[in-house]
């Protein structure tokens, strides 16, 4: 990996590498809006499973949310399916955290959960998760924290991939990240989310 030059200011709006974009507004709420047209990091389809170091409310504001929770097991090293990843410390230049391997894991799907708009679901601290957008790809959720903890989220990375560190989460200007949301929310929900933003 190279000799990241770190970045401590976090910008209002950005692209992650899950492939939606996120919004930060007031009050611990978090915009985040999914569309098939964004970029996604390499190891995507490897990597997608993951938790947050806070738990959360989340609403559905548009589209359909396909969430799927996971249930681990440390193994050795070496064995299981995934490698799980903690992402502690500054930013990359890119705008991503580490990614420190900390365990093998064995991970089975536990439940699966379908979120229309409209909908309400929450997710605790440190479960393990996917998130998939359903339909034409187009979902947007007004998510709020909750509880929050004290050491960094976690990725899983499927054995044998390796992760992709230098996905950068600022390729996009701000102005294109809006014309996303304004696709996706329309015109005067995006003004709305502007003057909200922190």
């Amino acid at each position: 990996m190279k000799d990241p030059q770190f970045r401590e200011i976090e910008q209002s709006i950005s692209l992650h590498g899950l492939g939606f974009v996120q919004v930060r507004l007031q009050a611990k709420q978090r915009l985040h809006v999914w569309h098939p047209d964004l970029p996604r990091r390499t190891c995507f389809k490897h990597s997608s499973i993951h938790d947050h170091r806070f738990a959360f409310v989340s609403k559905v504001l548009v589209g359909v949310q396909r969430n799927v929770r996971y249930e681990e097991t440390e193994v050795p090293v070496g064995h299981g399916t995934h490698v799980a990843y903690r992402h502690d410390g500054m930013r990359y230049a890119q705008g991503g955290r580490p990614w420190d391997a900390c365990a093998c894991v064995t991970v089975r799907q536990a439940f699966v959960q379908d979120v229309y708009a409209g909908e309400v679901y929450t997710m605790p601290a440190y479960m393990f998760h996917e998130t998939r957008p359903l339909g034409d790809g187009r979902v947007a959720t007004l998510m709020t924290k909750t509880f929050e903890g004290t050491e960094g989220a976690r990725s899983l990375c499927a054995i044998g991939v390796t992760p992709d560190t230098d996905f950068d989460r600022h390729q996009l200007s701000a102005t294109a990240l809006w014309d996303v949301v304004a696709d996706v929310l329309g015109g005067r929900a995006v003004d709305a989310a502007q003057e909200a933003v922190a």
